[in-house]
Parts: structure tokens; sequence; C-alpha cells
């Protein structure tokens, strides 16, 4: 940890002990200038480059390396636990993107002691299948003791070391692995959007869940930009700059305070932007499989490499239609849909081969859509339910205590039938449009759940007042409530607002505590 003395550059010394170095002597360090990041209002941050006294072994650094953070990967992490100076060894594995601005990757433990606790801030977080380091140990959390104890959660976070690199670029030197996006895609951010409802259209595919296990069903979306639309091709690039972990910083503050509304991918949201302008299907399977540096036994070509690995990434792909052979491509593209890639296919032209060809491989079954607009049907049910128990609880509380709420499920069951009725109903153009939809579906039904929860916390006051006010009240009968007649109207109105519908919570609250205390304050 360095402790911050007030210089825009902290000159505190701090020691460094050298992990895994057998017999090696602890080395002072100072943060080296430029290389100070400290923890930011919205708790980004919080990273710094130290410079040590006495260079070291280049064999003794750790092997930085950019490897996206796909959900379920196994990765463990060394700490030093007060009283623990020999350290040791904690189990996780990769469960998603959280904390502030999504800079944070959730680490769900292998047991429930494998949760980093004081000793492994700073700590590498290293992949067990590649032994590379991936990240920074930066916290943990804890459920609150109000949640049951057999329920409670507690895990880690860590921060990819493509976000180091973006708060500290000066690192990039010595971090391994492919960068997420070409060079020829990465936006300079000084443009303000003029496309706004095609923004909206990339942020929301880049920012919904993977349809990843809806078996049959390939997550798959073609785009046609023409070469000089200005408009549509600086939406892209900007989409794609914003949602890589490194790239979405300098102007990407300003980026994305001054951006309309739902135009701003969540930063991490996409794995690899490749312009595959005059690259072969070869050219493009080694890209793919050096950013996860993905092995295989015996022949060690790309194709096999990915092949053999499951391929989780969010991938777009520029310029489809000008591939050295644009057919091979897009068959490529099958198997990476194949072993569980999102993509998003970029044409040229609308009349491509390859874009028909994609629109034939890529066409769901009908059954396989019938089902999923069943389930569909399922889920606007279950948010209708939910909506009208939350709107049953807060017709109980006072208006004071409910937040400004919208219902938004008979919306839902109006769109579900505009679906149903789609013409490109059994394309697959249809699949984004659902997946769209179903991502509005969970979000009422969170909306409709918060909503309900927030009730039920102030309306579970209102049996615990009255156990509470009784006692007190049977105590006053006991002293001769008739001797004490200036507490009957204390008791009155408290009985009043526990009886009373709406409840107003707060004000029920301080009732009871004034006619406790006046009751406590009797003297016998």
């Amino acid at each position: 940890m360095i402790p911050e003395d007030g210089r825009p550059l902290p000159a505190t010394e701090v020691r460094v002990d050298l992990v895994g170095v057998p017999d090696a002597e602890p080395v002072s360090a100072r943060v080296a200038p430029g290389c100070w990041v400290p923890q930011r209002a919205d708790s980004c941050g919080d990273v710094a480059l130290l410079r040590l006294s006495r260079p070291q072994p280049a064999e003794h650094a750790a092997p930085l390396f950019r490897l996206p953070p796909v959900s379920r990967r196994p990765v463990r992490m060394c700490g030093f636990p007060d009283g623990n100076d020999d350290g040791m060894w904690f189990l996780g594995s990769l469960a998603g993107t959280a904390g502030p601005r999504a800079e944070w990757v959730q680490v769900n433990p292998e047991t429930p002691g494998d949760v980093v606790r004081y000793g492994f801030s700073g700590a590498g977080v290293e992949d067990e299948q590649t032994h590379h380091v991936i990240g920074m140990v930066v916290s943990r959390y804890d459920d609150s003791d109000r949640v049951p104890s057999a329920e409670r959660r507690r895990f880690s976070y860590m921060i990819p070391v493509e976000t180091i690199v973006r708060h500290l670029p000066q690192v990039a030197r010595w971090v391994g692995g492919e960068a997420g996006v070409d060079p020829r895609l990465v936006s300079p951010l000084t443009d303000g959007v003029q496309d706004i409802g095609f923004a909206q259209r990339l942020a929301l595919w880049l920012r919904r869940e993977s349809l990843a296990g809806r078996e049959g069903i390939a997550d798959v979306e073609t785009v046609v930009i023409e070469d000089d639309d200005s408009d549509r091709n600086g939406a892209l690039s900007r989409a794609v700059t914003l949602a890589d972990r490194e790239l979405s910083g300098g102007g990407a503050e300003e980026a994305v305070s001054t951006a309309p509304r739902d135009t701003v991918p969540p930063i991490g949201s996409l794995d690899l932007a490749i312009d595959v302008t005059g690259r072969t299907d070869t050219d493009v399977a080694k890209r793919v499989a050096d950013r996860m540096d993905l092995k295989s036994l015996g022949d060690t070509s790309p194709l096999s490499r990915i092949r053999a690995n499951a391929v989780p990434l969010t991938i777009v792909a520029v310029s489809v239609d000008r591939a050295h052979d644009p057919e091979a491509l897009v068959r490529f593209m099958k198997l990476l849909a194949d072993r569980g890639s999102r993509l998003m296919l970029v044409f040229r032209d609308r009349q491509a081969p390859g874009l028909h060809l994609a629109e034939r491989l890529f066409r769901p079954e009908r059954a396989r859509i019938d089902a999923w607009l069943d389930e569909l049907a399922g889920q606007v049910t279950r948010a209708e339910g939910r909506e009208r128990e939350a709107a049953e609880r807060r017709a109980l509380l006072s208006p004071a205590l409910n937040p400004p709420y919208t219902r938004n499920a008979s919306a839902l069951r109006i769109n579900l039938l505009r679906l149903r009725d789609d013409p490109e109903l059994h394309t697959h153009h249809i699949i984004a449009k659902m997946a769209a939809f179903e991502h509005s579906v969970a979000t009422v039904l969170r909306h409709a759940a918060a909503a309900l929860c927030a009730a039920d916390e102030h309306l579970r006051r209102i049996p615990e007042l009255r156990s509470l006010l009784t006692p007190y009240a049977v105590r006053l009968g006991a002293m001769g409530a008739a001797e004490r007649p200036e507490l009957i109207p204390l008791q009155r109105a408290a009985f009043d607002l526990l009886r009373s519908v709406p409840y107003d919570v707060p004000a029920a609250e301080e009732a009871v505590d004034r006619f406790v205390r006046a009751v406590n304050e009797i003297r016998p």
C-alpha cells in the first residue's frame, strides 16, 4: 500500500518483497515519476508503478499478459495475511465485470475461505491454464449480517492487466499478448455521435448477455456499413474503442460524459475487433488464437488451436467481404460461433456473396425460435406478476416512501406481439432483436424486484413496531394508565399510525420511539 503524503507524487519509500525468489532480500522502492494514479472519487484507478532502488534479474519479473477475463476461467492468487510471512495461495474463477465503470472483474472463490483479505491487496492474479499474470487483486466483498448466514456471499475483485495499462501506459512495455482492437479501427474519440440510433444499437449489442448455452442459436449479427458512410463508420470505431479495456482511457472521460443517452458500451464488453481486409481465414484464426493464447496438442495450427478450445469471446470483424476469401472467412466465423463466440460481422456491400452465405449459415431453425418466443412469453408474464406485486405493496405505503416507478410490463406484451409478427422472424436477423427484447424483459424484472424489495423493507417494520409497542402499552396499563393521562395521546398516536393505511413508516417509528421513551422515564 502506497501511503499518500499530500504531494502530487508520493515521496515515501516502501519495501518490496520479491515473492517466489528464494533468499531474495527486500528491495526499497518509490513511485516512478508520472506513474501515480490514486483512487478517484468513483473508486477507479488506485494503481502505481514503483521504481526499485536496485535492478533485479529479468527472470524474476512477473509475466504480465493481455488476456480477456472470460467467465469461469480458473485463477489463483498469492498473498501474505497477517501472521503468515510464508504466503498462501487462494483459488478462484472469473465471474464477470463489476466495480466502478466495470473496471474490476469479480473472482468467485473455489471454497468459501478462498477470499482475499488484508495482505493480498496488489497481489498478482495468475491464470491457471497459461500461468500468465492477468490482473491485480484490488478488493473483496462480504454480504452484510442482514443476509441469512447460509446465503451470504463473499468474493474478490481484480483489475485486469489491460485496465492497468490504460491507467499506466508506461507498463505496456512489459506486457505480452495481443491488443484487443486493430489500430485501423481505433477512434480518437474527438468527434461527436452523428448516427445516434446506430450507436445505441451497437452499445446495446455490446451490453447484453451472451446467448451461450442456447442450443442451435448462433449469437451472430450482420451489419452493412458502406465505405462512404462516415457517420456509421465513426460510430463503430467509437464503440469498439470505448468498449476496450485498454483504449477507453485518455479522451474517453469526455466522450462518455458528453455522449447521447445509451450510446456508451460498458468497458470490457468487447474482446476483439479485427479489420479483416485482405486477410485469410488462417490469418484471422491466428489473431483470435493469439488473443486467448490458445494451445493444442499435436497440430499447433491456428485452426487446430481454436477447434481444441472454447472461444467465449465477443468479436467484431470489419470488412468481411474484403477478406482474401470472404466465403472461407464466413465459414471460419461459423466455427467461432460454434465454439461460443458472439460475433458482429460488418460487410461493405449489401450484395456481397459472403453476406448471403452468412444469412444461410446462421439462419436459426423455426422450432428453436418458436420455443424461444414461448420462453419470452413466460418471462413477460412473470414481469407482469412482479409489477402487480410491487404495485400492491407500494399502495400500502405513504407516497413519500415511494420513489417514481414506471410499470413497463404492458409495453413488453405489445412488443412481444410485434416480435411474433416480425417479417424477419425466421432469418438470423431476428436473433439480435430477440436477444435485445430478452435484455429489456430482464431489466423490467430487475426494476420490479427492486421496487418490491424496497416496499417490503418498509412494510417489515410495521409488525416489528407493533411487537415493540405492545409490551410497553401493557406495562403502562399495569402502572395505572389513568394516573398518567399525558401518555395516553402518545400511545394512541403510535397505535393509530400502525393501523392507518397507507403506512407512514418513519412517522410510526418516531411515534413508537416517543411513547417507549416516555414509559421508560416513568419513576416507580
